[in-house]
């Protein structure tokens, strides 16, 4: 370039001088003129010559900021991009990049591509994606790179560049490291279809197995059967024994039952106690039975946890497709509904589902539902029903009975809601709601007018054990104002077979707030002497199945007869129930029971009913003696 302009201010000095002199006559010698004209030239061509190159400079670094502005670009976005002649020769590859250098390894930039195409992406995926280049198609899909310690993910767009005339030139790559998003997903997936506790399949994994088991045999003449698992006496040994160790039998159940199937048959962790095995089409129904009473074998050998050995056993119920339903979720209720069966015939056994089984199971269901909105709705009543002293014919205290007003449900019985309640633990709720109502209305009777009562509230195991009973009763006896004196919880025997330091210092706290405590139905359960010297009971109620004879057997006056004699013994008041005619009466009496209660006097009465009984019998009393 340099010598370029160097011959053109020759060439121009020189016409220039030859004008000069020849045609404007000038004076001045030839060479002289030459040398001045050829000076101002190579001067002006030079100052021209350095705008040029001033201007080439700024050009040349306004590009070079550009291309790294470009490459900074590249390496920090978030794909890897590549440019490939139509051979597949790497033509330009953004080589700083992340998520190719995780791949670079020991291997060049020049053969890197080639050793990562050939070694990890398998070749009918080769195949396919130079199918679709040929076919001028952008291919878009996941490829997988991994070695024996982790696996990588790619999200690749492969896009074909074609020429003027349609053909393919070059092949634009463009990557992604989606690794991280695949590990996040994986997580996800375990976390919503996995038990975290067992690791095995969760209810939701094993809904969409028996839908996809469902559809692979629809068509075939062929089905398969289910089996729900329950363990029986499960929330005995959490309340007893805690739920870590509970956890820890979950866990060694998981595995023997994780033993005892096939790699083809699927085993779910449905949640809480229950499993779920779903059988392959193979197993006809004696090897069902035979799997059953596997299992109950399995579920039957001693646990050793932290020095326990606890023993337990299981319920079954076991359906078949598509002789009980050709719907999953239909498979799996009418499995729990055969499960229930056994449990409801003593459990440690199986049961296959029959029809009407459902109905109960799904009555059962109906019925949690309603339970869980019935408080609000304002369906439970309180009915009374009174406890008159027989020494002096006086009241002295009323029992709480819970009715439930449910016409869509048919106004269930207690001893149809009340089981379902605990089942659920809904009972917790339920009982804290009777025990503040309950105070509240004998506050209200004493403000009108009415003396002094005593009530009895009900107390279930589950509520006593789950349910922060001793806040509730606190809070109950602060809220209404009722004397902690007026004030017994009823505790039913089953709640003694867990004897733990945690119940007897719950019945400690109770007795420091000054209530009374009472043995409800004792003799229908596990209650022994023992417990009656080690609880500080202050009554002894006697089940009614021991007073509605009392005036027809011996035996039963004489089971009546030692019960009080025991409970006068520990220095306790005994309360008769179901007393129901005076003959009954009259031996209660003569065996020196200290208070009865039942039809003869009155049946439960919601509270306004009872206010009027209790002035009419408060009238009875002062006109004549009974």
């Amino acid at each position: 370039m340099a010598h370029l302009f160097l011959a053109i201010a020759f060439i121009v000095s020189a016409a220039l001088s030859a004008v000069a002199y020849f045609v404007l006559k000038t004076p001045y010698d030839p060479a002289l003129l030459m040398l001045a004209t050829l000076t101002g030239c190579i001067s002006l061509v030079a100052l021209c010559f350095s705008n040029v190159l001033d201007r080439q400079s700024k050009l040349r670094k306004q590009l070079e900021l550009k291309n790294e502005q470009q490459r900074i670009l590249l390496e920090h976005d978030s794909s890897a991009l590549m440019l490939l002649d139509k051979y597949f020769n790497l033509e330009l590859l953004n080589i700083h990049h992340a998520s190719i250098a995780k791949f670079q390894n020991n291997s060049s930039s020049d053969n890197l591509l080639v050793n990562i195409w050939r070694d990890n992406v398998p070749e009918e995926t080769r195949k396919l994606i130079r199918q679709t280049l040929s076919d001028k198609r952008t291919w878009r899909g996941e490829l997988r790179f991994g070695d024996l310690h982790k696996d990588e993910y790619i999200a690749a767009t492969i896009t074909p560049i074609l020429d003027d005339d349609g053909e393919l030139s070059r092949i634009a790559i463009c990557a992604e490291d989606i690794s991280e998003h695949k590990a996040i997903v994986d997580r996800l997936f375990i976390r919503e279809h996995y038990n975290v506790l067992t690791g095995l399949p969760n209810r939701h994994f094993a809904l969409r197995a028996l839908q996809s088991s469902i559809k692979d045999v629809e068509s075939a003449d062929h089905g398969f059967i289910l089996i729900h698992i329950d363990l029986d006496r499960i929330r005995y040994i959490n309340d007893s024994l805690g739920h870590q160790v509970v956890d820890k039998i979950f866990i060694e159940t998981s595995e023997r039952l994780r033993r005892s199937v096939h790699d083809d048959q699927i085993l779910a962790h449905l949640g809480a106690d229950e499993f779920l095995i779903i059988l392959n089409t193979e197993n006809c129904t004696n090897e069902a039975e035979i799997l059953a009473e596997t299992l109950l074998d399995r579920c039957r050998e001693p646990f050793y946890i932290n020095h326990h050995e606890v023993n337990i056993s299981a319920s079954l119920g076991l359906c078949k497709y598509p002789d009980d339903g050709a719907d999953g979720a239909i498979l799996m209720r009418r499995a729990e509904a055969a499960m229930f069966n056994a449990k409801e015939k003593g459990g440690d056994r199986f049961s296959f589902f029959e029809e009407g089984m459902s109905s109960e199971t799904e009555r059962r269901l109906e019925m949690e539902n309603h339970l869980r909105h019935a408080i609000e709705r304002d369906e439970f009543k309180l009915y009374y029903q009174p406890v008159i002293d027989l020494a002096s014919n006086k009241l002295r205290g009323v029992e709480v009975l819970l009715r439930w007003q449910n016409v869509e449900l048919n106004n269930p019985g207690p001893d149809q809601f009340i089981a379902v309640a605990e089942q659920s633990g809904l009972i917790v709720g339920i009982g804290k709601w009777v025990l503040e109502h309950a105070c509240k209305q004998i506050v209200t009777w004493s403000q009108a007018g009415m003396p002094p009562l005593s009530v009895a509230v009900n107390i279930s195991a589950k509520q006593f054990i789950d349910g922060d009973i001793v806040e509730n009763v606190r809070y109950a006896l602060l809220q209404s104002g009722l004397p902690a004196s007026q004030l017994e919880l009823e505790i039913t025997e089953g709640l003694l077979i867990n004897d733990t330091p945690e119940i007897r210092d719950t019945f400690a706290q109770l007795k420091a707030l000054g209530i009374h405590l009472s043995l409800d139905d004792f003799g229908t359960g596990y209650a022994s002497l023992s417990y009656l010297k080690r609880y500080p009971f202050d009554t002894l109620k006697i089940d009614r199945s021991f007073v509605h004879d009392i005036d027809k057997c011996n035996d039963s006056v004489t089971l009546t007869n030692a019960i009080i004699a025991m409970g006068h013994s520990f220095n306790m008041t005994v309360i008769a129930e179901g007393v129901e005619n005076l003959h009954q009466r009259r031996i209660l009496r003569e065996r020196h029971c200290d208070m009865v209660q039942g039809f003869l006097y009155s049946p439960p009465l919601p509270a306004d009913q009872f206010v009027a009984w209790a002035k009419r019998y408060a009238e009875m009393q002062i006109s004549q003696h009974v």
